[in-house]
């Protein structure tokens, strides 16, 4: 499903090669210490920044073939500091509708809120300025944003560093279950190791 072969030198230092092959309802796990470059991956998987070479395939597909707002629609990075915009959690949740190459898709609103519930989010939040929330409530409403955008693959940076255990637990019943449906696939970078997942894979960045 995904295959990345990639070298690239995070802040300009030693230069890390990586490379995995990931399929369908997996999940693979990036493990190196801090500092040695997993954020850095995974932006450039999500065409945010460049890599010193290599080649990324999503489904035989070559990622230099995808226009790249298509790219990161399918291949969708959740930061650990997500960005959240003036207005309501709802405002926030319907944000990427508004861009062109999502505007043909509708924003399902029974689907958010049933997705909150899930994450353990009240329903009270669905009005409130979501610049207000917690850090984890922010990372619940990013990841049920990232949710409802349906990516084919899921770059998962810290995404439960801010959550309580039973928040963490929901989160990771929500994305199995997501894993489990058909096309479906997650990179994760987390240093809690409490990954609540099942066919994990691993990655140890490394230099050549």
């Amino acid at each position: 499903m995904f295959q990345f072969n990639l070298t690239y030198a995070p802040g300009g230092k030693e230069v890390i090669q990586a490379a995995a092959d990931v399929n369908q309802g997996e999940v693979l796990v990036v493990s190196a210490p801090s500092g040695t470059g997993k954020t850095t991956l995974l932006r450039i998987l999500a065409r945010l920044q460049p890599a010193l070479n290599g080649q990324v395939f999503l489904n035989r597909e070559d990622w230099l073939d995808i226009p790249a707002s298509h790219w990161r629609v399918l291949v969708h990075y959740l930061a650990q500091k997500p960005a959240l915009f003036e207005g309501s959690v709802a405002d926030n949740l319907a944000k990427p509708f508004t861009i062109r190459v999502l505007s043909e898709k509708p924003f399902l609103a029974n689907k958010a809120k049933a997705l909150m519930a899930e994450l353990h989010l009240p329903s009270h939040l669905w009005e409130q300025d979501a610049r207000t929330l917690s850090g984890g409530e922010a990372a619940r409403l990013a990841f049920v944003r990232a949710l409802l955008i349906e990516p084919a693959l899921m770059l998962l940076d810290e995404p439960t560093a801010a959550l309580d255990e039973a928040s963490r637990q929901a989160f990771y019943a929500v994305l199995q279950s997501w894993l489990r449906q058909p096309g479906h696939a997650a990179l994760l970078v987390s240093h809690a190791e409490d990954y609540q997942l099942n066919n994990l894979k691993i990655l140890k960045l490394s230099a050549p």
